[in-house]
């Protein structure tokens, strides 16, 4: 099952830069709802969380035993890390080279590693392999949320077609 994890893990950031090669400034930081966020904001969440949110958390099931993982508040970070004001490109760029690294040193681990456990605070006990799965789970999260916010933009340009669709 790891296969499919690192499989999405590898692809994610070819995948995110395919979404948003044609995509104008403007249109990347066009939030598609209230409350939503836009691809800016998607892509600096992306950035922002491989470290704190992935890597630190594994890490620290590695070298501790059963340490406590703080939970992240997502807006309370997007709000204070400004994600509406970081550069789309630069943030997918950072989370490229970080995701390589980070890659690198995933597949180094050893099966009993993968079993070790941290105790989350928001979910309680999960161990590294658990996390991994999350970390890909996560991933295509957000791969989906940039085509839904691509859709958002073009919806109203659908004339009458938009009978036959709803959006969420």
């Amino acid at each position: 099952m790891l296969k499919l994890v690192f499989e999405i893990l590898e692809t994610t950031p070819a995948k995110l830069q395919r979404e948003i090669s044609t995509l104008s400034p403007r249109e990347m930081k066009t939030r598609p709802a209230p409350g939503k966020w836009s691809v800016q904001e998607v892509l600096a969440h992306l950035e922002d969380v491989e470290e704190v949110g992935m890597r630190a958390r594994v890490a620290a099931m590695i070298e501790q035993e059963n340490p406590l993982l703080p939970a992240i508040d997502q807006e309370a970070r997007a709000v204070t890390g400004r994600y509406n004001r970081r550069d789309p490109r630069r943030s997918l760029a950072s989370f490229s080279r970080q995701r390589r690294a980070n890659l690198k040193w995933l597949r180094k681990l050893r099966p009993a590693q993968l079993k070790r456990k941290g105790l989350h605070a928001a979910v309680g006990e999960i161990s590294v392999e658990e996390l991994l799965n999350e970390w890909a789970f996560h991933d295509l999260g957000h791969l989906k949320q940039i085509l839904e916010i691509k859709r958002y933009a073009l919806f109203p340009r659908m004339g009458n077609m938009k009978a036959f669709y709803q959006l969420s």
